[in-house]
């Protein structure tokens, strides 16, 4: 499963280069692999921590000498490296949420580093400290997403398209008007046009 992760992670560094040269798939390239890693850590983080392999998930002797409180402790550390990257997802495609999945992403970074800290003193094995570089990783681009400008992240995200970065600040600073939002919605489909041609 690590190959997995380490795969998937190479792929989004793969997309957000693409992206930032503005060539073609980079966006679903992001998409694909910022969400398959949010599956990954999700439903999978218990035995991706404790060097379970895939195959062996569901053979009670795989979790012979790992405790329980490592088996929950797993989960917690999926549960906020998913919410991480799906808070990159949606700051990256400036979708609405992205602030709060970030927020709650970073908060529990944040506790998984505390907590890691401080075990890693009191253990020899591995498994802190390989939650504590994960951890360190995805906070570090969660507290930077959390503290960049909208409107420095639009500009730099959408440099040759100022009237689409314009409409959705305008929009975001009105959101309950419906006109701003189809401007969006204009401007987007006409960014998107220009790139095809």
């Amino acid at each position: 499963m690590k190959k997995v992760e380490l795969l998937l992670v190479g792929l989004s560094v793969l997309a957000f280069i693409m992206n930032y040269f503005h060539l073609p798939s980079s966006q679903l390239l992001i998409i694909f692999s910022l969400f398959s890693i949010s599956l990954v850590y999700f439903y999978l983080g218990f035995a991706l921590f404790n060097d379970i392999r895939f195959r062996r998930i569901f053979k009670k002797e795989s979790y012979n000498g790992i405790s329980k409180n490592r088996i929950i402790g797993g989960v917690g550390v999926g549960l906020a490296l998913s919410f991480s990257a799906i808070g990159i997802l949606f700051k990256f495609q400036s979708w609405p949420g992205a602030s709060e999945q970030l927020g709650i992403g970073l908060l529990g970074l944040v506790i998984v580093t505390v907590i890691s800290l401080i075990k890693i003193k009191k253990s020899t094995n591995n498994y802190y400290p390989n939650i504590l570089k994960r951890a360190v990783c995805f906070g570090t681009v969660c507290a930077f997403l959390v503290v960049i400008p909208t409107g420095s992240w639009l500009n730099w995200k959408y440099p040759n398209n100022p009237e689409y970065v314009n409409a959705v600040l305008n929009a975001r600073a009105n959101p309950d008007n419906q006109e701003l939002w189809d401007k969006v919605t204009q401007e987007r489909e006409k960014m998107n046009n220009d790139l095809n041609k």
